[in-house]
């Protein structure tokens, strides 16, 4: 998809138990993709793993803890620049690529990287349609917030987190108060 992103949001649809994933760019042209339990949590490790690649998060290789701290406060911060309050834009039109007006089954997915700036997540379905989305680190750390809250919707006791916010290792003994 070359046009820019413009809104992105993932739903759990309770009678599908699936997740509807939406992106629509500038031009308002509007991709579905299903995602499964199992996709999901396949697609989770490969973000992770992305994210500790991340120069701030690598540097860390030997301290695991920091590493983990590191990887949670960089999630943080893109989780709060995003604006995840608004419901998704109605006002859009169909990939001309995509015959039927439903959501396209995603049957595998993987993200890597296109430059320093640009990470790829492509998603390959089942009707042979691939969905490639161009995304800076924190558009990747806001679709896996997105994700994070659909499968918790869902009930899908994946226990998806990114880094550990408790896991702040310090040096002294001293008590904090």
């Amino acid at each position: 998809m070359a046009d820019p992103l413009y809104q992105m949001t993932a739903e759990y649809v309770k009678v599908q138990d699936r997740i509807v994933f939406r992106v629509s760019t500038r031009n308002r042209i509007e991709y579905r993709v299903w995602l499964t339990r199992r996709l999901v949590k396949g697609l989770w490790g490969v973000a992770i793993k992305a994210f500790e690649l991340e120069p701030e998060v690598a540097q860390q290789s030997n301290q695991p803890g920091v590493k983990k701290a590191v990887m949670s406060m960089k999630h943080q911060e893109a989780v709060q620049s995003g604006d995840f309050s608004r419901k998704h834009d109605v006002k859009t039109v169909k990939s001309p690529q995509i015959e039927q007006n439903h959501p396209l089954l995603a049957i595998s997915a993987e993200i890597g990287r296109t430059d320093k700036e640009t990470i790829r997540l492509t998603f390959h379905t089942a009707e042979r349609k691939n969905v490639s989305l161009n995304l800076t680190s924190e558009m990747l750390h806001a679709v896996c917030h997105l994700l994070q809250k659909a499968t918790d919707k869902a009930g899908w006791d994946l226990k998806l987190s990114v880094g550990d916010a408790g896991s702040v290792v310090t040096n002294s003994t001293e008590q904090l108060h």
